[in-house]
């Protein structure tokens, strides 16, 4: 294991401080050095070609980690000269109490922070015992990964893999991930993070750098979401190549569409809306609110009461059959009904239910099935128009 951080004799030697290379090779000649975490004796290496730092003479350390790289090493001291310019800051203090070394122990007047640069894949498990024991610690875990993992596709479209969902956080109660990237020093924030897919998201992107901002920055809201043009042009897309992308996941969805006489890309164009909350769920927005629609109606008809309670119980049916499924998030909390409570705000702005009472709504209208499929391209425009028009208390 690769550490900037070692133990003399006369106390701790930080590499992250900027010493000549004669002065190292001086060192390594002169001084004797030990892991801070484990005691065991570690070896300064001093080269041309890669960062000096301390190893391991045995691969067994008590706060081991996966191997870090040039990269990771070169990232955790940047962002720890950064944030020490303006904030107490660690660099790599091993807590005992938890047997863990964070990359970075940050100390504000009212939360300490442990802060990880992940490079390296980690399993959910791994992620959740380590954010767990933090928090036991009474530190706030804050998880940073290398910009090379973000896929920007477009402005406002990235792919995240399994691994990038589950570092996903609140800030300002807006859903967040953070990349660093140690070549340019800068720090990227996805803001408003809303999928289209179990991999597909849109997002606001926002650069932090050091000369501009601080380390309380990174839990400020910079933007308010631009991508909804972009993301009726995406549902367009997806009305016309769905065919293209076959998943047996999706018989049961298919075969319901076809027992309701609605070809695929005829779905109403009340499903696929961009609800805050669609982080929290793996099935696709345009899957799972195209399935309420269809029990609603199968169940109720215009005129109709309809109460929360029975919707809910749609909700949990789907669940239950796996029909929605819901994302691993151990950084964030999830409500599995506030996408089902956002949705039916939703659908009573667009006009389909009326608030009669508490927990009681009206249906007015059924959803709407386009007649044909350039109909249906102008129906999403309008539904969006319709529900960004009124859509302030929603997002």
């Amino acid at each position: 294991m690769r550490l900037l951080v070692a133990q003399t004799e006369e106390g701790l030697i930080s590499l992250a401080q900027r010493f000549s290379l004669e002065q190292l090779k001086l060192w390594k000649k002169e001084k004797q050095f030990y892991c801070p975490s484990c005691q065991s004796p570690v070896q300064l290496k001093v080269g041309t070609k890669k960062i000096p730092h301390f190893a391991h003479l045995k691969k067994t350390c008590v706060a081991q980690h996966e191997g870090e790289t040039d990269y990771h090493l070169d990232g955790k001291r940047k962002l720890f000269h950064w944030f020490s310019s303006h904030l107490e800051v660690e660099l790599e203090s091993y807590l005992p109490d938890i047997m863990q070394r964070p990359d970075l122990l940050v100390d504000t007047p009212s939360q300490k922070y442990a802060i990880e640069f992940q490079c390296a894949s980690l399993s959910s498990s791994a992620l959740t015992k380590r954010s767990i024991h933090y928090e036991k610690g009474n530190y706030m875990p804050l998880w940073i990964m290398g910009a090379k993992r973000m896929k920007r596709l477009s402005t406002y479209m990235y792919q995240l893999s399994f691994q990038e969902w589950q570092f996903l956080t609140l800030s300002d109660y807006t859903p967040t991930l953070l990349y660093f990237s140690p070549s340019t020093n800068q720090l990227l924030k996805l803001e408003h993070l809303i999928p289209f897919s179990s991999q597909i998201c849109y997002a606001q992107l926002v650069v932090l750098s050091p000369h501009e901002h601080t380390f309380h920055d990174l839990f400020s809201t910079h933007t308010q979401p631009q991508f909804f043009s972009s993301w009726i042009k995406k549902k367009k897309a997806w009305r016309t190549h769905y065919i293209l992308y076959p998943n047996q996941k999706l018989q049961p969805f298919l075969h319901a569409l076809y027992e309701n006489n609605i070809p695929p890309s005829h779905i109403p164009a009340e499903a696929g809306m961009p609800l805050p909350s669609l982080y929290m769920v793996e099935t696709s927005g345009i899957i799972w609110q195209t399935w309420l629609l269809l029990d609603l109606i199968q169940q109720k008809q215009v005129g109709d009461l309809v109460t929360e309670k029975e919707l809910g119980r749609l909700w949990l049916y789907r669940i239950h059959k796996r029909h929605i499924v819901f994302r691993s998030l151990p950084m964030a909390p999830v409500a599995v009904e506030q996408p089902l409570f956002e949705y039916i705000e939703v659908l009573c702005r667009l006009g389909m239910l009326t608030y009669i009472t508490s927990g009681v709504y009206k249906i007015r209208r059924p959803y709407t099935i386009p007649k044909q499929t350039s109909d249906a391209f102008l129906e999403d425009g309008q539904m969006m128009k319709r529900w960004l028009n009124q859509a302030k208390e929603v997002t």
